[in-house]
């Protein structure tokens, strides 16, 4: 029996899956259609032969994402911020694997509260306490939030300005791989 066909079509497999393997990173956006605060937006990721789909974000929108590269590998980071009634909103920041293996699967995920605004009688005064975390977000072999936290009272007087309570400045830093 001569095998010199199928060995022939062996090593085009073995090229092709190779080159499957390490084929581009495509990203295709696709907008909910009713633009609604709860409707996801979604990303449509395809890395050779693996195709899966990011939902996340507000308003018929998709999350923010960037390629990155962490110990010389490829991830995906995604963010968005969204918020409730009442004064509340939070940034989701994750990180996503592009292995084949566990392509799109979260190796990274933390929900920060930004803002939050309560309403309390102080000194029977009505009064606004105001909570706000100005966040910034950089990506080295992990990544790391520098967050700065200030917290303020606002009386409800007409001409009464707010105060600040206080403020803190922190970094939390974490690891990838």
């Amino acid at each position: 029996m001569n095998y010199k066909p199928l060995l022939v079509i062996l090593i085009f497999g073995l090229f092709y899956t190779n080159a499957q393997q390490k084929s581009e990173i495509s990203f295709k956006e696709v907008k909910h259609k009713y633009g609604c605060r709860n409707c996801y937006g979604s990303i449509v990721v395809s890395k050779g032969s693996a195709v899966d789909t990011i939902y996340g974000g507000q308003w018929g929108n998709t999350v923010n994402y960037k390629l990155v590269k962490i110990n010389k590998k490829d991830y995906i980071h995604t963010s968005y911020n969204y918020g409730f009634a009442m004064g509340e909103s939070y940034m989701i920041h994750k990180i996503l694997s592009l292995d084949e293996d566990i392509f799109l699967e979260s190796v990274f995920e933390k929900e920060i509260k930004i803002y939050q605004e309560t309403h309390r009688k102080y000194n029977g005064i009505p009064t606004n306490f105001i909570f706000e975390r100005e966040v910034q977000v950089s990506i080295k072999n992990g990544i790391e939030f520098d967050i700065k936290l200030v917290v303020s009272y606002c009386p409800e007087v007409e001409d009464e300005p707010c105060d600040q309570l206080f403020e803190e400045s922190y970094i939390e830093f974490f690891k990838i791989n």
